[in-house]
């Protein structure tokens, strides 16, 4: 099929991925993550065309689910015994897991799927590794748009894992209906530094490794855990986040750790905070995209590249400080030749 901007070709494209054709899907992400300049237009007709069909029809929401923890604590490992549980009753899986990318080279691991071997074989499964970008937290302008198109292909969960842990992790918080943080066993000194700010977004709790030599030190951990989250005040008026204990490789509290997370959504739902997240999620997705669509348009600019390199000789040379080249620059934005 040809990729042209005309309106027949994108609707063409866009009723392949209504239509399940994986081939497609993949190339419409590819798209959406391209930061060509040829490629942004093309990019906004296909998002707009697949947004107008998902409003026209009526479907259940697909539920979004983010998954974070320190690197080494088995994110993919979880995802891919959630998501075999998740086909076991019906539901079609997306995962959108995100690499760390190269500072140097810019490219990423992409290794999420063969990590995942058992659950990228499954029918009703698709696995999107996607670069980080260098952006904190790793979700980029088109992860929301990639979930919509998701969402358009009828995958009923998406699951997205993120780099790794921080405050950043916010970001991912920001997009999902429920946050779910994995911790390491022997973590639990670490919980009222970096990882108190986290917790405030975590919804659902888990302590992965809950087998063999790990186990005792994992149930300290749990303890621990469970002791610090009773002092997090959750958005959720009457919420108490669950904890709960959980191994990847033995499948031990996948069905439970599935239990907790219904068990938000339902709660959410009943007291209009699932309405609420989702009125959020798309002010922050209307901020991601026009400050990508901004910094497009400075890219674009004719004049802003020699403009902006006089500049900086300027404050080299001393005959301007930074402020006010900073502020010259950003006002010729609003005043092109």
């Amino acid at each position: 099929m040809k990729e042209s901007s005309d309106h027949t070709s994108i609707s063409e494209w866009i009723n392949s991925i209504e239509n399940g054709q994986i081939r497609s899907l993949s190339r419409a992400i590819t798209l959406l993550e391209s930061t060509r300049t040829e490629d942004t237009h093309r990019a906004g007709n296909l998002l707009k065309e697949s947004l107008a069909r998902l409003s026209a029809t009526e479907r259940a929401p697909t539920i979004r689910i983010g998954i974070s923890g320190p690197p080494g604590v088995g994110k993919s490992s979880y995802i891919e015994s959630l998501g075999m549980h998740l086909l076991s009753l019906g539901h079609r899986v997306c995962v959108l897991a995100i690499d760390p990318s190269s500072q140097l080279s810019g490219g990423s691991i992409l290794g999420d799927k063969t990590r995942m071997k058992r659950l990228s074989t499954q029918p009703n499964t698709f696995i999107r590794p996607s670069p980080s970008q260098q952006i904190l937290g790793g979700v980029t302008h088109a992860t929301q748009s990639i979930m919509s198109l998701c969402e358009l292909a009828g995958y009923s969960i998406i699951l997205i894992e993120t780099v790794g842990i921080g405050q950043s992790e916010g970001a991912v918080a920001d997009m999902v209906d429920c946050f779910v943080l994995l911790n390491q066993p022997g973590s639990g000194d670490e919980l009222q530094g970096i990882k108190r700010g986290v917790l405030e977004f975590a919804d659902v709790l888990l302590v992965n490794k809950m087998d063999g030599m790990t186990k005792s030190l994992a149930q300290q951990t749990l303890q621990s855990l469970r002791s610090t989250s009773q002092l997090i005040n959750h958005s959720l008026k009457n919420y108490q986040v669950p904890t709960l204990g959980v191994s990847s490789t033995q499948d031990i509290g996948i069905t439970e750790s599935w239990q907790a997370v219904t068990k938000f959504l339902e709660q959410a739902v009943a007291e209009g905070f699932f309405e609420h997240k989702r009125k959020l999620q798309q002010e922050h997705w209307f901020q991601k995209l026009s400050e990508y669509y901004w910094l497009h348009y400075l890219q674009a600019a004719r004049h802003t590249s020699s403009f902006r390199n006089a500049l900086i000789k300027e404050i080299q040379s001393g005959k301007k400080n930074v402020i006010e080249a900073a502020q010259e620059f950003s006002r010729s934005l609003f005043n092109k030749e």
